[in-house]
This record gives structure tokens, sequence and C-alpha cells, in this order.
């Protein structure tokens, strides 16, 4: 009997010293600090923890110089913040099917967050549709599900600086036309409204407003026509970018209309250039390589949670001959 009871008092020891042992080994491995943090986190954000963001991001083209210097922003913040950035662009500002099409394949690839220039803001809203990510539009603004911020310039406010150098120039009495880009785009809405109430405070009759593509052949055919309707009496021309200026500017130099002011818009280096030859005489220039920087920046805030503002605004500057020529080389740094 003493046996037996030594025998079970030996075994209940060691029983009693393996529990034990495993309890140590549980306790002294501790759980993965990458674990931990992805259990604090949101599931939206884990990518957050890994330095494997990845921003998509479609602009209106890639295929002109302004949305060069977007894309070289969105570049240059890809590469600062050590995220990756999946960038693309239509062929031109009117390849709406095309666009759609490839906001239809990016959001099916597996992005965290999705920047985007609609061309067409309501097809592309109902494109993108109800994602669960972050939605930053950039340069121009729509109203997308599930959109949290707008990259870039206040339209209305820029073409109204640009309206006021105008009318400064020209003097109250004067008669003005208006190029637009795409009729019904909210961009070119946004500008045109600048513009006309930069005239209306200043006593200065818009006498007509035309659409030319943002194509400078077109704006010139455009152009020709309106000084044809008016006889010649206009004296200041408002465009939506710098490619409609340069096109306006050619057909009033080929009908011999002299003093016009003509102002464009975005602050492309043709456009500046042409300001320093005389072309036309003033850009309102927005920071575009900013607006890239800024939305890819925006977007990597949103994947890791943080607190974005919903309108980042990149600012506008009015450039004329007194600083063309340090602005210009100021574009050409983005670039190389």
């Amino acid at each position: 009997m003493k046996k037996r009871i030594l025998s079970m008092m030996l075994i209940s020891a060691l029983l009693v010293s393996a529990t034990g042992c495993a309890g140590k080994k549980a306790d002294a491995t501790p759980a993965s600090s990458e674990a931990s943090t992805a259990a604090a986190a949101p599931a939206s954000t884990a990518a957050s923890t890994t330095g494997d963001i990845k921003v998509g991001v479609i602009l209106k083209t890639l295929s002109s110089e302004y949305w060069s210097y977007v894309a070289a922003g969105v570049n240059a913040a890809a590469k600062d913040l050590g995220v990756k950035v999946d960038l693309q662009g239509p062929a031109s500002e009117t390849a709406y099917d095309e666009q759609n099409n490839m906001i239809e394949t990016m959001l099916s690839g597996g992005i965290d967050a999705f920047v985007i220039s609609p061309l067409q803001s309501e097809s592309v809203a109902s494109v993108i549709g109800d994602v669960k990510i972050p939605i930053i539009t950039v340069d121009t603004d729509a109203e997308i599900p599930g959109k949290i911020a707008f990259v870039g310039t206040g339209n209305d406010k820029a073409a109204y600086q640009g309206g006021l150098y105008a009318a400064e120039k020209a003097g109250k009495g004067a008669k003005a036309v208006i190029i637009g880009g795409v009729e019904g785009n909210a961009t070119s809405d946004a500008r045109q409204a600048g513009y006309e109430r930069a005239m209306k405070e200043n006593g200065i009759d818009v006498v007509s407003v035309q659409y030319a593509q943002s194509n400078p052949d077109t704006a010139a055919n455009v152009m020709e026509n309106m000084i044809t309707a008016q006889s010649g009496n206009i004296q200041i021309v408002l465009c939506h970018n710098d490619d409609t200026a340069a096109g306006a500017a050619t057909a009033c130099k080929q009908s011999g209309l002299k003093d016009v002011v003509i102002v464009g818009f975005d602050g492309n280096q043709s456009g500046v250039q042409n300001i320093i030859d005389g072309t036309i005489s003033a850009t309102c220039a927005q920071s575009a390589y900013t607006m890239g920087y800024k939305s890819v920046e925006t977007a990597v805030k949103a994947v890791k949670g943080e607190t974005v503002k919903s309108f980042v605004d990149t600012g506008c500057e009015v450039i004329s001959s007194e600083n063309a020529k340090d602005y210009l080389e100021k574009l050409k740094g983005y670039l190389k």
C-alpha cells in the first residue's frame, strides 16, 4: 500500500511540473508587434502598418504639359512617403469611356485608396459606386460616394483673380469674351463663374461665352468667329487654360486685333513663355505639382486613419510680365 501511495504522489508531482513548464513557455513568447498593431487599428488601415500601401491615381490625361506636373508631384510623393502608386490617364481630356474603363480595372485590382480627376463627374461617380476605400478628387471635384477630400485650386477664386487683373488693364466699359474648356465640366463652370463675377464687379460686359474643348486650334476658330460677330469690339479674352489662350492669341493676330488683354489658366511653361514673348497677357497659375503631391499625401493619411481636410487648397498665382521669368524657372525644376 505504501508503495502504491508513493507511486501516485510521484505521478502527481510530474504532472504539476509539466503544467508549470508549459505555462512558463507561453508567457515567455510575446505577441508580435505587427499583430498587436493590426488589432489596435481598424481593418481598413492594416496596410499602413506594413509599408505596402498602394494608391491608385487616374488623372484626366498624361499627354499634356499641365498633367505632367501633376504626375511629377504624384511620383515625388510616392518616393518620399515610401508607398506604391499606380498612375494612369486616358489619351485625352475627352476620352470619357477610356477613363471609366481604367477606373473599373483599377478598383478591381486591390488598392488601399483612390485618387481621381474626373472627366465627367456623374459617370465617374456611377462607375466608382460604393467602394470601401478612401476616395480623393484632384484638380476637379465631384460628388462621389466615399470621397473624403478634394485637393486642388479654388477655381472660382483663381479665375476671379485673373479677371480682376484683366479688368484693371482694360478699364471699365470694356467688352469681354470667355472661351471655356469642356461645357458642363465642374472645373470649367467654376472658372467661368469666377471670370464673370470679376467682370460684373468692374462694369465689364461678357458679350460671348463659347467652348473650345481645351484645343488651341478649336480656340482659334472660336475666337475668329467671336471677332466677326462682335465686329472686333473685344478688349478682354478670358480662357480656361493656356492652350486655349494661345489659340485665341493666334486668331487675334491674324485678324489684326490689337491691345487685347488675353488671360490663360494653368501656368504651363508654354503659357508662361507666351507671356514673356508678349503673346498673351497673363495666366492664372495653379500649383499642379503640389496638387499631385498633396493628393497622394492625403490618401496615405486616410489609409492610416489620420484626420484629413475635406478641401486641400493648393492656391493660385497670377503670372504676368512682372514675374513670368522667375516662375518659368520654377516650373522647369519640377520636371528635372
